[in-house]
Formats: structure tokens, sequence, C-alpha cells
């Protein structure tokens, strides 16, 4: 009996983590899809308004490679942009790294200050480009700040519009920008671009393959005591 039923604890297991695998795929991938959405939306605000920008950029430096949505030119410098999609109630302290997504279903998920990420962002550019930068960081979803937002967290059409504002881009911010474009088109950014890839994908958690993990165990823990119990 208790070989019977460790085989139906395996036999539970392994169906559960094949069944909830379709379903986490599609969270995964629905997830993806809102941060492309998301960012081809900057994309073409930014073409309406007429601002010259670059999209899509992989800087490797000796902390590792880094992936900027967008760099924008206005005024005398350019604006460094991150574009976030994100769904709830953000919980966090400008000063500190960990923050929290508070989503609507009730799930918490720790989500890395966005200020701290994208002030990385601007002084890699800063450094390329030779000219000043600033950091701003576009809410495309739906998300308020316990506390209200911090000035550089906006939603896009201030976005648009604080750069319009900040008037024609200088030559001097074009030259930047034409520098961070050759770095873009340099035939080693494809493979630093698809490096980085490969690395969040690594860092992301991944409940499907973890939970393929699961089953692949539980059968062979079935198998071994189903021979054990003929045996």
């Amino acid at each position: 009996m208790i070989e019977a039923a460790s085989g139906m604890v395996a036999i539970g297991a392994a169906t559960g983590a094949i069944m909830r695998r379709p379903t986490e795929q599609r969270a995964e991938a629905k997830a993806a899809s809102a941060g492309s959405a998301g960012e081809s939306r900057v994309d073409r605000a930014l073409d309406r308004a007429r601002i010259p920008a670059a999209h899509d950029i992989t800087i490797r430096d000796q902390r590792g490679t880094h992936q900027i949505d967008h760099v924008a030119a206005a005024g005398d410098g350019l604006m460094v942009i991150e574009t976030k999609t994100w769904r709830g109630v953000l919980i966090g302290d400008p000063d500190r790294p960990d923050w929290t997504l508070a989503k609507s279903g009730g799930d918490l998920i720790r989500v890395y200050n966005p200020i701290m990420q994208n002030e990385t962002h601007a002084n890699l550019v800063r450094r390329i480009a030779q000219v000043p930068t600033r950091s701003v960081i576009v809410m495309a979803g739906h998300v308020p700040m316990s506390g209200g937002m911090p000035e550089s967290i906006m939603p896009l059409a201030s976005a648009v519009l604080a750069m319009s504002q900040a008037g024609p881009p200088s030559q001097r911010a074009l030259a930047g920008l034409a520098a961070i474009e050759r770095l873009k088109l340099d035939p080693s950014q494809a493979i630093v671009a698809g490096y980085h890839k490969q690395r969040m994908a690594g860092m992301k958690p991944a409940p499907s393959r973890t939970l393929w993990t699961l089953a692949a165990f539980a059968g062979s823990v079935f198998v071994t005591v189903m021979i054990t119990h003929l045996g």
C-alpha cells in the first residue's frame, strides 16, 4: 500500500506539472509581449513627435551587458529611456534597490528599482556619447505608486512633452546620438545583444522548466517504486 501510495503521489506531481506548464508558458509569453508592445508604443510616439532616437541598444562594460530601450536627442543632450509595462501598485523607496509590485490578484513580485537601473544606463550612454544625459522611466502600463511617483518616472505623454519642451536637438546632441547608433550597427553588437538575452533568460524565474524537472523526477520515483513492488 505504501508503494502504491507513493506511486500515486508521483503520478499526481508529474501530471500537475505537465498540466500547469502551458498556462505558465502563456503567462511568460504574455509578459514578454507586453514589454515589446510598450517599447513599440514609445518608438511610435517619438517618431510622431519627430524626436530623433535610437532603440534597443545593448552595451557591454566591465560589469556585464546592459539593454537600453531608447536613447532620444532633445535639447543639448540625450534622454535615456527605460520602458516599463507593469500593472499593479508599486511599493518602494528611490534609494533602495528592491521594490515590490502588488498585482491585482494579490501576488507580490520583487522588481529592481528602475531609477537605479536606468541611472546605470544613462551613465554608460554619457561616457560613450560624451554629452549630458537624463534618465527617464516611461510607465507604459497602469501602475500607481504608493506615496507618489518619483520625478523621473512618468507616463509616455509626459515624457514626450518633456523632450519636446527641451527644444530641438543641438549638433552636440545629434553627434552623441550618432555615436550610439554607430555602436548599435557594429557587427559585434549582434553577438553582445544575443549574449545579453541568453543571460537575462537564465536569470528570470522559469516555473515551467522547474515543473518539468519535478515531473521527470516524480516519474522516475514512480518507476522505481513499481519495480520494487513488482519484484
